[in-house]
């Protein structure tokens, strides 16, 4: 596997100062698994910690409202309100207060932008190896071989936080749209050097493996489909098996609602569509046609190599956090979490069952929390939501990130930025047909929830008969929290084979 070089912004406050609350960046860093040689830039800025509270509590407050129409939207569906009416009120005032949010997210850390500039492209020094292979010839000498000299650019970036930042839309920072392929988030260095130091001890014992191993051949051309682009990894991944995923989702089905795809449907189709070339031999449990144990959880978690939650409320509110810690989960390379929705049904059970838990228990659910106790326990890459949200748009992410067919936008758009020769919609977003990194898929999901529709008085929502086209209407501050909710905490350079 060939060095992989990153961009490292580190967001720190530091109380030690004689400023307030002053706040610090260490921005433009590289790292590589195999390369040490980098350039770092510092800066310091002193800021007042009463607008910092007062941006905490405006994304608090934000969560808040978007958990309240949630809730509010499952009850109206289920009394059989039209769906056409849920739209406007959903992007009421959680959608105004998260404009709020990233404006003033903007403006709090803008003085560290300059140093967050895309760093010029690093060129590797040329070694003279010699070469290793059998002579050809008695009078033939070896020749010495010159490694081809490459430019190396940093395009992706891993954000590494304090755990107060950590709370805000931090992907939504204009300094990321522009020169960069992907943004992942890090909880420490530490916790990164672990990650990438568990790649390098793996990496020979991976490239044996591989020799005598070969991978099912992918076929993703479907019926209507013959012209689809070749599935290209690029060389510097790690190859997810496709074969070894495992998945739970709805194992209470309390997402019961009438013209709506629900999570059981939603994933019924994706295995229907990908049966011949990926998830013929995903393993889980789909509805509550046989509800898993905690031993049944352990057993899927602790022996995968990738895995699919998708479900109501959080997904630490279905596991014993206790026996979860205890579990080594390295070798799940992939998470894939769709939670953070809501049903009557699920709040109802997740309410009776937070009466016997503790606050530390509880507060683990929470999503940075999450994340944490996933890397800790061994789990390379976890994609997952940071605020409440809607069952469509769950389902729409599940759509995009697995390529299920009814997503596709009818008809498609031309081209614009995108791939030539293919519209310019969620299916080139995918990870199973386009074997697409997950930190790219995550990054492309969010820049295409910033772009404009063609049609300004059309809805980005359609009719009760169709999922959404991914094609909001609003850019800067009051793009939609949809295009920003999936955060990815990890690795980036994570592709299912």
């Amino acid at each position: 596997m060939s060095a992989r070089v990153y961009r490292l912004p580190v967001f720190m406050h530091s109380p030690l100062s004689v400023c307030p609350q002053p706040l610090r960046l260490w921005g433009g860093g590289t790292a590589a698994v195999s390369v040490s040689t980098g350039f770092c830039k510092v800066a310091r800025v002193a800021v007042n910690p009463a607008t910092f509270s007062c941006l905490l509590a405006d994304a608090q407050q934000f969560r808040e409202l978007t958990q309240v129409e949630v809730t509010n939207e499952d009850m109206a569906l289920n009394s059989s309100t039209e769906l056409e009416n849920a739209p406007p009120e959903r992007e009421g005032h959680s959608l105004r207060k998260f404009g709020e949010v990233l404006a003033s997210m903007e403006g709090y850390l803008r003085p560290l932008f300059p140093v967050l500039g895309s760093p010029e492209a690093r060129t590797q020094v040329p070694t003279v190896v010699a070469d290793s292979g059998r002579p050809k010839g008695k009078d033939k000498e070896r020749e010495v071989s010159l490694p081809q000299v490459e430019p190396e650019a940093a395009n992706d970036t891993i954000l590494i936080a304090d755990r107060h930042l950590l709370e805000l839309p931090l992907e939504g920072l204009s300094v990321f749209e522009e020169g960069v392929d992907s943004v992942a988030r890090e909880f420490s260095l530490q916790m990164l050097w672990s990650r990438l130091r568990r790649e390098e001890t793996a990496d020979g014992a991976v490239k044996k493996e591989g020799k005598g191993r070969q991978f099912r051949k992918r076929n993703t051309a479907k019926k209507g489909h013959k012209d689809a682009a070749p599935r290209l990894i690029p060389p510097d991944c790690i190859v997810v098996d496709p074969d070894n995923f495992k998945f739970i989702v709805d194992p209470y089905e309390e997402a019961r609602v009438i013209d709506m795809r629900t999570p059981v449907s939603v994933t019924r189709e994706i295995l229907e569509r990908f049966r011949d070339s990926f998830t013929a031999l995903w393993v889980g449990h789909l509805g509550n046609t046989h509800f898993p144990s905690q031993a049944e959880w352990e057993q899927l978690l602790g022996s995968c190599s990738g895995f699919f939650f998708y479900g109501m409320e959080s997904f630490l509110s279905h596991v014993a956090v206790e026996r979860l810690a205890a579990t080594n989960l390295q070798g799940c390379q992939m998470m894939v979490l769709l939670d953070l929705t809501r049903s009557y049904a699920s709040m109802q059970r997740h309410a009776e069952r937070s009466d016997s838990k503790s606050v530390a228990q509880l507060s683990l659910e929470r999503p940075v929390e999450t994340a944490v106790l996933l890397s800790l326990v061994g789990v390379r890459s976890i994609l997952a939501n940071q605020w409440p949200t809607f069952l469509q748009d769950n389902a729409l992410r599940a759509s995009v990130l697995w390529e299920s067919e009814w997503a596709r936008p009818s008809p498609p758009r031309e081209p614009a930025g995108g791939v030539p020769g293919q519209p310019e919609d969620v299916s080139f977003l995918d990870l199973l047909t386009a074997g697409r990194p997950i930190g790219r898929a995550a990054h492309l999901l969010r820049r295409t929830g910033a772009g404009d529709t063609n049609n300004h008085d059309e809805s980005p929502w359609t009719s009760k008969d169709q999922l959404p086209s991914f094609q909001p209407q609003l850019r800067g501050s009051e793009r939609l929290p949809v295009a920003l909710n999936s955060v990815l905490y990890g690795l980036p350079h994570l592709a299912i084979g």
